[in-house]
């Protein structure tokens, strides 16, 4: 039984240090904005007012020998003003955006309706304001979750977040 515990704890601290430097090599790179147009979307579903159809998302996914970099950067622009961070926790991270005057009155949600793509992605459209939220993952002993970059890039949201194996 001491063995199992001591293997655990190993494992344990290994992925908090790998972990901790892979964050560490992620906060090192210059993000920039990807010259494709997003890949993927989220489609818009709207309960009142003119609301786009859908809003476009940049996701990318590195992986690596215990685990993976997800890269999250939503074209809000295309609908939206600036954004800027509103609200942050330990799993979660919100930006709000001022609606085009197209799309003011749009009362709506966003989310990703494919397949085998991360669920944590969101949008919300209110009281002229879209509001995108990233939520990650909880920490498991196995897989810890953390942000590695929270950011504004060519003003909109940018997040990355590591989780390893």
């Amino acid at each position: 039984m001491n063995d199992v515990v001591k293997l655990i704890t190993f494992f344990g601290i290994s992925s908090s240090i790998l972990l901790t430097s892979i964050l560490c090599f992620a906060q090192a790179e210059k993000p920039s904005l990807p010259k494709t147009p997003p890949n993927e979307v989220l489609k818009v579903t709207a309960k009142s007012g003119n609301c786009p159809k859908y809003l476009g998302i940049w996701l990318s996914l590195r992986s690596y020998e215990g685990g993976g970099e997800h890269t999250v950067i939503p074209d809000t622009f295309s609908v939206a003003g600036v954004a800027k961070l509103t609200s942050k926790g330990k799993k979660f991270v919100e930006y709000t955006a001022p609606l085009k005057s197209t799309y003011s009155n749009c009362v709506g949600i966003a989310n990703i309706e494919k397949e085998g793509v991360y669920k944590g992605y969101k949008g919300k459209f209110e009281k002229g304001n879209l509001i995108f939220r990233v939520e990650i993952p909880n920490d498991t002993p196995s897989s810890p979750t953390d942000f590695s970059k929270i950011a504004i890039l060519a003003n909109r949201p940018f997040v990355r977040w590591a989780i390893a194996d």
